[in-house]
């Protein structure tokens, strides 16, 4: 086998085990992610705390809002994330083990933090409330 093919299949075969190991890991927390359709009042969405008895994420969306927002419960302590991508403005696609941006590959942890460039920015966090019986996120 001359040098320039063996590089050739070599760069071929590292390249499908790399999308692989990205489909994979991405696959794994593609289940459909429970969904609360939210007012607005005086700039604040209320989530009723009902809503995440079953799961620790879930998308909050309304049409008044330029993306989505994803809801992230871990132990007592909630997270609300932007769920818009911090290298080119494009949505991101949430699931139970974080968010990926299909336009260029970046991915983010649930704390919003990015894992994949090109995004190399954080997510957007928006200030929480919560109470007894509702999440109170600050737009």
């Amino acid at each position: 086998m001359e040098r320039r093919e063996f590089i050739g299949k070599t760069c071929s075969a590292c390249a499908g085990i790399a999308t692989l190991g990205l489909l994979s890991s991405l696959l794994q927390g593609c289940s459909s992610l429970p969904m609360a359709s939210a007012t607005i009042e005086n700039k604040m969405i209320r989530v009723s705390l009902e809503n995440m008895a079953a799961s620790n994420v879930m998308i909050v969306r309304n049409a008044k809002l330029d993306s989505d927002i994803l809801l992230v419960k871990k132990g007592e302590e909630y997270t609300a994330l932007k769920m818009t991508c911090t290298h080119q403005i494009q949505p991101l696609t949430a699931t139970s083990t974080g968010l990926y941006c299909s336009s260029h590959g970046s991915t983010f942890d649930l704390d919003g933090n990015a894992t994949r460039e090109p995004a190399v920015k954080p997510l957007k966090k928006y200030q929480l409330e919560k109470n007894n019986s509702e999440i109170i996120i600050h737009l």
